[in-house]
């Protein structure tokens, strides 16, 4: 590729995605990384070293670490840190079956890796926070989606979020400021109602009360909210609490009926209900399946650094040797 492209010839490439735990007081030592990177923290914080600094990470950040670059990543003490991540490269490189994660074994420190460099007209800061821009959470929300559902076309829908999300970080860098009415931004009152729900998902939320938030009626809020999120506003609720369910999945000792109540499920039959509505599993298989690893599935546990919540999923499978 040449060295000088504009931003006309970017074309990238989404590799892997999902979202992550990772546990209080969790450290992992220095390894490479053979792909572009971005995390967007959800909740509580951590640090990754990169390039001979600690970068604090913590809810609304996202950060960028550049292919190639040592990195290591440690936890604060008290609450488990949440992320999630787009793996990726600027243009397509052709080695995805083969190419390592990152540099756990000795074969996969000496891989001849590449990777294609930035455009020099992209401009993508090291660090951004974001947390007041709703599309972010939901950009990274669709690229983890169409990765692990596959539908026809989804190697478009990947490299369409992927671009949007370079568009918006490269605007913040250069000043850009939207302007009111513009398309490209959510309507106040679905701002409104997403940081509402955000803030109060453990609370036993009704339809009235976020179209509240959102000062519209509820027939209205929910044709604009629809609209604009691409699903209903209880729906999306409800996949906040299992995030929040998931992550109390994830302790050793904790019960299904505490996981429930935690994400604000006062009856246990209802929260295994949506639960297996939504993921496809219930709360006991998901508890089962992610404590009962062993085998390989340890070793991709692994690989992904921490605690998976979802994924990874890949938009080209590594082969498995």
């Amino acid at each position: 590729m040449p060295r000088k492209w504009t931003l006309h010839r970017i074309a990238p490439f989404v590799r892997w995605t999902g979202e992550v735990r990772v546990p209080p007081g969790y450290f992992r030592k220095r390894r490479y990384i053979f792909d572009q990177i971005f995390v967007y923290g959800l909740s509580g914080w951590g640090e990754f070293h990169i390039r001979g600094k600690w970068v604090r990470i913590a809810d609304g950040d996202l950060l960028l670490i550049p292919a190639g670059t040592p990195t290591m990543l440690r936890v604060g003490s008290r609450e488990p840190l949440w992320f999630r991540f787009i793996r990726f490269d600027y243009d397509w490189a052709g080695d995805y079956e083969t190419r390592p994660m990152d540099s756990l074994t000795r074969e996969a420190r000496r891989y001849p890796w590449r990777t294609p460099p930035a455009p020099r007209e992209l401009k993508l800061p090291r660090k951004i926070n974001v947390r007041d821009d709703p599309r972010v959470p939901l950009l990274f929300d669709r690229v983890i989606r169409e990765a692990e559902e596959k539908a026809p076309g989804y190697e478009l829908m990947t490299r369409a979020g992927l671009m949007e999300l370079l568009a918006i970080v490269h605007r913040r860098a250069c000043g850009w400021k939207e302007r009111t009415g513009s398309p490209l931004s959510y309507p106040e009152p679905v701002r409104l109602a997403l940081a509402f729900m955000e803030t109060n998902v453990t609370k036993p939320l009704t339809l009235a009360e976020i179209a509240n938030a959102a000062h519209l009626s509820k027939q209205h809020f929910c044709r604009v909210f629809h609209k604009t999120v691409g699903i209903p506003p209880l729906r999306y609720l409800m996949r906040l609490r299992l995030r929040v369910a998931k992550g109390v999945l994830w302790q050793e000792n904790a019960t299904v009926k505490e996981a429930g109540f935690a994400a604000g499920f006062e009856d246990q039959h209802h929260f295994t209900r949506v639960f297996r509505r939504l993921e496809g599993i219930t709360p006991t298989e998901f508890r089962r399946a992610v404590l009962g690893m062993d085998g390989a599935a340890q070793i991709r546990l692994a690989q992904a650094d921490a605690l998976q919540v979802r994924g990874p999923f890949f938009t080209i499978p590594p082969r498995t040797r």
